[in-house]
């Protein structure tokens, strides 16, 4: 006697069991932010145009955060991540992201150097690419 075991229909093949993933993103650790310097006097737009070293950057950012901050401000954690001409892009703690907006954003150095922000998000990604409004350009 032999027994054959027969092969399901494909209709039930199809409906094995699946499983799905749910993956959950918790408060990202970290804000990053795409600055650029400008200069409101002649002085400083001719060296401001040529770009910034990132010693500079430096500078002008513990200014605008002591200013605003004290003592407190200072100790914020900065990492510089690039500084290309007069762009810079920063990532600085989650926490810490309103603060630094407010003292770049009411930041005046001497000569009339200020800070503008040209973007802010917690993924680095995002603020690099842009929107990808580009990629669809002729």
């Amino acid at each position: 006697m032999t027994t054959s075991k027969s092969n399901p229909p494909a209709s039930d093949q199809h409906l094995e069991s699946t499983t799905s993933e749910t993956i959950t993103i918790r408060r990202l650790p970290w804000t990053y932010f795409h600055l650029v310097v400008t200069s409101s006097s002649e002085i400083t737009s001719t060296s401001t145009d040529a770009g910034i070293d990132i010693l500079t950057a430096r500078t002008y950012l513990t200014s605008a955060l002591q200013q605003f901050f004290g003592i407190t401000g200072t100790a914020i954690p900065v990492d510089f991540l690039k500084v290309e001409g007069r762009d810079v892009w920063i990532r600085v703690p989650r926490d810490d992201s309103s603060i630094v907006m407010s003292a770049l954003s009411g930041w005046i150095g001497r000569e009339g150097v200020t800070w503008r922000i040209k973007g802010k998000s917690e993924w680095l990604g995002s603020l690099v690419s842009g929107d990808g409004s580009h990629l669809f350009e002729a």
